[in-house]
């Protein structure tokens, strides 16, 4: 469909790590580090499946017809 490409997830990398923890914090039934661990990786690992999915970058504007 293109509405995200490859460049997006490459940009976003760090904060989708946070949201992943934050996530992950938010939705575990305890605190302790491992469940924690254990409910982020997934969540991270969807982030990196969806960018290999996508197209690899945003195709290159058209030029108007005055530069043709």
């Amino acid at each position: 469909m293109g509405l995200v490409y490859r460049s997006f997830f490459r940009k976003y990398r760090r904060h989708a790590v946070v949201g992943s923890l934050i996530l992950a914090a938010l939705i575990t039934p305890s605190g302790d580090p491992f469940s924690l661990f254990v409910v982020t990786i997934p969540l991270y690992m969807l982030w990196e499946i969806s960018a290999f999915v996508v197209k690899k970058d945003q195709p290159p504007e058209e030029l108007p017809a005055i530069f043709e």
